[in-house]
């Protein structure tokens, strides 16, 4: 469907029927099937894209009328009142940085209402596990079972703005990239072409700027989220976000995993430490024992050498913990040197890979994390597993999103291998 030969009014009507079949969808009391959820899939497009249609008439609209009253439309306005009027940051973004926020990309694409407001994930996560959903009406009509839930977009996308703080990888600064379709194809410079001085009329060489992309498959992920039935009956859904908050901590973790240490097997991802052409420098036959920083400024050195300049470097909490026992001849803690960039453990980055006769070493993993592209599709799909894990107290949840990892520039990291404690 052409939606440019829409008028305003048909536009509306097309997201109202389309909304009506997402509700029946969501509502309808069993489990989708595929063929269910690629017409979901499908609906919410029409409906995000119709939706940035209105938008920009609305705005044409606006624009149109303030014309006659705002001088910064006027021919002879100065330049800085033309400039005045604030835009959208985040709206067309391809991808979204550290500080931005993922609710607010879909808000301004048109992808959710802006004003939104009311849904609690808490309440949705309470109201499947216990069957209490007193106040929680709105949550309630997302159930399509007993135990399975769609989650909305605006929930969707605040779980994720949740857990970014919580995965070593969004902290370091690992770029988001909305993911709006199932393949995704982000362009990125492989080439800036080689200035040069010239003699008054000599033939310019052409030295253009070269592209490629890299490609987003989105990928289904399923990650088995535990919460203590104590967290459920101590919170409060009406005051805060504690269950939310321990969903998304957990969550996190799955994307460090995966994005570090994907072996691209099969469906897998494949994560920054498996990529070839991430550069890897081994330290030993058998692993060496870290005595010193050496390695993390030779590391520093190395990425920043191919004009790249690392935001974080990644190891392990027991190579965090040998880092930080370093004493000089008098006894003294030793404080790391300044020009590092920043430090972050992950209990994802494992103690036991096998090097030489070693079996105990580890990775330490530098760069410029800006690099690492995480697609994401904000939907999600919850189910509660019952009784499962009721012997021990828990209560679980199987949460089922898609997304990708892709390394757009390896020479942008170095990977070393071998550090034992």
């Amino acid at each position: 469907m052409d939606l440019s030969k829409l008028n305003r009014a048909e536009l509306a009507k097309l997201v109202e029927d389309s909304r009506a079949e997402l509700d029946e969808l969501a509502t309808r009391g069993v489990e989708l099937n595929g063929s269910d959820i690629a017409k979901f899939d499908e609906l919410e497009s029409t409906v995000k894209d119709a939706r940035a249609r209105i938008g920009s008439i609305d705005a044409r609209m606006e624009s149109l009328k303030s014309r006659g009253s705002d001088a910064s439309f006027t021919d002879d306005a100065p330049v800085s009142a033309r400039a005045a009027k604030p835009a959208n940051e985040l709206r067309g973004k391809l991808t979204l940085s550290k500080g931005d926020s993922l609710r607010s990309w879909e808000a301004q694409n048109g992808n959710i209402d802006g004003n939104a407001t009311g849904l609690s994930f808490d309440k949705l996560l309470r109201g499947m596990a216990t069957g209490e959903w007193i106040g929680a009406d709105s949550e309630r009509a997302l159930v399509t079972t007993n135990s399975t839930a769609i989650v909305p977009t605006p929930l969707g996308s605040d779980l994720i703005d949740l857990a970014r703080p919580r995965s070593v990888v969004l902290q370091a600064g690992a770029t988001i990239v909305p993911m709006s379709t199932k393949t995704l194809r982000v362009p990125r410079l492989i080439g800036e072409g080689a200035p040069q001085f010239y003699a008054e009329g000599a033939q310019r060489n052409a030295a253009d700027l070269s592209f490629d992309s890299v490609t987003l498959d989105a990928k289904t992920y399923d990650r088995l989220i535990l919460i203590s039935k104590e967290l459920f009956e101590d919170s409060d859904p009406n005051i805060g976000d504690v269950i939310s908050n321990a969903f998304a901590a957990q969550y996190a973790l799955g994307i460090d995993q995966f994005a570090l240490f994907g072996d691209g097997q099969g469906v897998n991802p494949l994560g920054l430490v498996n990529v070839p052409a991430v550069p890897k420098v081994s330290h030993g036959a058998n692993g060496t024992a870290v005595t010193n920083y050496d390695w993390l400024i030779q590391a520093y050195g190395n990425v920043l050498g191919r004009s790249f300049l690392p935001t974080a470097q990644i190891g392990s909490p027991r190579t965090a913990t040998s880092l930080a026992l370093l004493k000089n001849s008098q006894g003294d803690y030793l404080a790391p040197p300044a020009n590092l960039p920043l430090g972050l453990p992950s209990s994802v980055v494992p103690n036991n890979v096998l090097q030489g006769t070693s079996t105990d070493t580890s990775y330490l993993i530098t760069g410029d994390f800006a690099q690492l592209y995480i697609g994401l599709r904000s939907s999600f799909t919850i189910k509660v597993l019952g009784e499962r894990f009721a012997d021990t107290g828990q209560i679980g949840f199987l949460a089922s999103s898609r997304w990708d990892v892709a390394v757009a520039q390896p020479n942008a990291f170095q990977v070393d291998l071998g550090l034992r404690a």
